[in-house]
């Protein structure tokens, strides 16, 4: 088949035009917060830090280094000239995350021992979701279980129930660890963060509705 003149003009314009066109607009993808607010960071694993080592590591980083590492006179200059920020480590940045992390989650822990147990504190307690909870037989049991708790699990908070809440939190600050006080309600809850970091805390549930239980329990385990 034989095209025409003017076919081939025709073809050859549409093809320079498709050429011609301009690509679409290229879209970045913005670093979300999280991203934008965590600081670049290295990790050299060497055990003597050179100058080299550091010039290839942009102006204004973090870099983490074994915590023996040696760091020659000419590396120091460079972290001086880059403006670069050592940090000694023997853990990697994630590894550090990740303890963060541990921590974060041991202090949310919650147990609780019950000397005076109520259908009230049951039912207020079961609205606390998966907590670590034993049944104990008096005061003292009560605080052994708390100081055991706060030393070997690392508890953020233990909650005793029992009628004599003094001797429990009395024998319970016995341990440097327990910072513990008696709470009656809400309100006194509030004053008492106010001036200490209280761990652990002692109620009587004796005559005490479910919706009491529930509030003070709500002021308490929201920190």
């Amino acid at each position: 088949m034989t095209l025409s003149t003017t076919t081939i003009d025709r073809i050859v314009a549409n093809v320079l035009s498709q050429l011609s066109t301009p690509d679409e607009p290229v879209h970045e993808v913005s670093p979300s917060p999280e991203e934008a607010r965590q600081p670049p960071q290295h990790q050299l694993s060497n055990n003597v830090i050179t100058a080299e080592q550091l010039e290839s590591i942009p102006a204004g980083q973090t870099v983490f280094v074994p915590t023996k590492a040696i760091i020659t006179p000419a590396a120091v200059d460079v972290v001086r000239e880059r403006k670069l920020t050592i940090e000694r480590t023997s853990h990697s940045p994630e590894s550090q995350q990740s303890k963060a992390t541990n921590q974060a989650a041991t202090s949310n822990h919650l147990s609780i021992a019950i000397v005076r147990h109520t259908e009230n504190v049951q039912q207020a307690i079961a609205e606390l979701g998966d907590v670590n909870k034993e049944l104990v037989s008096c005061p003292d049991d009560a605080a052994k279980f708390a100081i055991s708790e706060l030393c070997r699990t690392g508890a953020g908070t233990v909650l005793i129930f029992a009628e004599q809440t003094h001797r429990a939190a009395c024998l319970t600050n016995r341990n440097s660890k327990a910072k513990a006080v008696v709470a009656n309600d809400s309100g006194e809850v509030k004053k008492i963060r106010k001036q200490l970091r209280a761990n652990v805390w002692c109620i009587d549930p004796t005559n005490r509705s479910y919706f009491e239980l529930k509030n003070l329990l709500k002021v308490i385990c929201s920190k």
